[in-house]
């Protein structure tokens, strides 16, 4: 459960709507990614280490990775009038490219089978714009390698910061080989 409030200057206490389990299960991070160092937690009271100079908004939680794993991608060939899974063809994903939107920060980890997982990280920090204290979100698309065979492959999208990720969708460009092909 996350709490947005914000904290007036000079002040350096939070006063939650929850009891948290302990000072080290709870995170506290401004509106711009900073995260704050907390002194200790008492009851519902957070006491941060440092008073803040200004008037600042912050995000009170508790850590956890998001995860998506995408489902494994499968040739459909024609079968009468629609369409059937097919072993006929041999399908080898190229390339992928996520869409989203107001996103600072994701990971993408591609596990062929029986070989090592290859990470691929987007920030959209962008070489002699990013400032210290602000944070930079993104819209577009980020795409990342794949090239190995579509069966048994696991693709996943993994954000272990409380920086923000909104996907919108997924696009698979991929090589087919049909080793042979269906009579009706």
């Amino acid at each position: 459960m996350a709490v947005h409030t914000t904290i007036p200057a000079l002040q350096d206490v939070i006063s939650l709507p929850y009891y948290p389990e302990s000072a080290d299960a709870i995170q506290v991070y401004t509106s711009d990614g900073l995260k704050l160092k907390i002194k200790s937690v008492e009851g519902n009271v957070v006491k941060l280490l440092f008073p803040l100079q200004t008037l600042t908004k912050v995000v009170v939680g508790y850590p956890y990775t998001m995860k998506y794993t995408f489902s494994e991608q499968i040739f459909k060939a024609k079968a009468g009038n629609g369409r059937s899974p097919s072993n006929a063809a041999k399908l080898m994903i190229r390339n992928c490219s996520i869409y989203f939107d107001e996103t600072a920060y994701f990971k993408v980890k591609v596990t062929p089978k029986h070989r090592d997982t290859h990470e691929n990280v987007f920030t959209p920090d962008v070489l002699g714009e990013a400032s210290l204290g602000s944070l930079y979100l993104d819209t577009g698309f980020y795409k990342f390698p794949v090239f190995t065979n579509a069966q048994d492959t696991v693709i996943c999208i993994e954000n272990d910061s409380a920086l923000p990720s909104n996907f919108q969708s997924a696009e698979f460009e991929s090589f087919l080989h049909s080793r042979s092909s269906r009579y009706a």
